[in-house]
């Protein structure tokens, strides 16, 4: 009876989302659309290939945690099949990884092969240190590939639904985002701050959980001085201004001390940017959570021009809804 219940609960599982393919006006066949959540694959491997080194070498791959976020939590979660298998109800997955013995090495990526929107790559190798050895040369590429076929995704669905009303701030500040109109305004000033909100609710979201966008323009950084410095001191000075606390005189938002925020160099329409993942903290309360900063180098207008988001949720894991903030923030447009 285990059995049964396990099997249906599998069906239900992958049937979710996913629809059967139709012919569409010019009576040409389509592909279903594909099913799955975002930053989770489906691993198509044998289940002797799979046993120790080949498994470890993909959980090294994986293994590094998601920095900012106070727990700890990891780029993806994965599912694995044997290829025996892999039937039609797996193949509409939307992420695949086919790892196989063959006689030629192969690494390659198969777009919308089972259905829309899909990614596949195939990792082949004549024996498992082979395929280990390849992994490890190409495995940095599964991760990229995934995430940024996630974010398109994300944000595909985001412009079906897209905030529509003007942002004043947005507008003086001359930054398009593609911003899902599920968000709520809290606040813009006209011409130096904008705040957005989104309460979530549903799955895992109980209480006041929620997502926020803030943006907002700073001074040119300082070369002589040191850039994490400088990051701070514009998230604080902004929490201390606008992000208030149930006691606006007392309590305000300011970057968490206890943890070091990381910083990378990254690129945002076209433009150099800084990358910053840390926590946040309501100073003089016991309120916490994850924030993602792109502190972008507008050399045209001599400024920078800050787009964060931050995350409150406590007791719940949080990865998903940044990653929903990063493909918001990723889509800005800077005129």
């Amino acid at each position: 009876m285990k059995k049964i219940i396990a099997i249906f609960s599998l069906i239900i599982l992958f049937s979710c989302g996913g629809k059967e393919g139709k012919k569409d006006e010019k009576n040409a066949y389509t592909k279903p659309e594909s099913t799955g959540r975002i930053n989770h694959i489906m691993v198509v491997v044998n289940p002797d290939d799979w046993k120790g080194k080949l498994s470890n070498a993909f959980q090294e791959l994986i293994g590094d945690v998601i920095p900012g976020l106070p727990q700890p939590e990891y780029p993806l979660n994965i599912s694995t099949i044997p290829h025996h298998a892999f039937n039609k109800m797996f193949k509409n997955s939307r992420n695949l990884l086919v790892l196989d013995i063959a006689d030629k090495e192969v690494f390659r990526v198969i777009k919308d092969k089972y259905s829309q929107p899909q990614t596949i790559i195939e990792f082949k190798a004549p024996s498992i240190d082979a395929l280990v050895k390849l992994m490890e040369t190409k495995g940095a590429e599964i991760v990229k590939t995934f995430k940024e076929e996630d974010l398109k995704i994300t944000l595909k669905e985001f412009r079906k639904n897209r905030y529509s009303k003007k942002i004043n701030t947005l507008s003086h500040l001359k930054v398009n985002m593609v911003i899902p109109d599920k968000y709520r305004m809290v606040m813009d000033t006209l011409n130096s701050f904008m705040w957005l909100r989104n309460h979530i609710s549903g799955g895992i979201a109980s209480g006041d959980q929620n997502n926020n966008i803030i943006a907002y323009q700073a001074p040119m950084f300082d070369d002589s001085k040191p850039l994490i410095d400088q990051i701070i001191k514009n998230r604080d000075s902004i929490g201390k201004a606008f992000i208030k606390g149930n006691d606006p005189e007392t309590m305000y938002m300011i970057t968490e001390a206890a943890r070091n925020p990381v910083v990378k160099e990254v690129m945002i329409d076209g433009k150099k940017a800084y990358e910053t993942r840390g926590t946040w903290e309501v100073f003089g309360a016991f309120m916490a959570g994850p924030f993602l900063n792109y502190s972008v180098i507008d050399e045209k207008n001599n400024r920078v021009i800050v787009l964060e988001g931050f995350n409150y949720a406590p007791s719940v894991k949080k990865r998903d809804f940044m990653f929903e903030l990063e493909a918001i923030l990723k889509s800005a447009n800077i005129e």
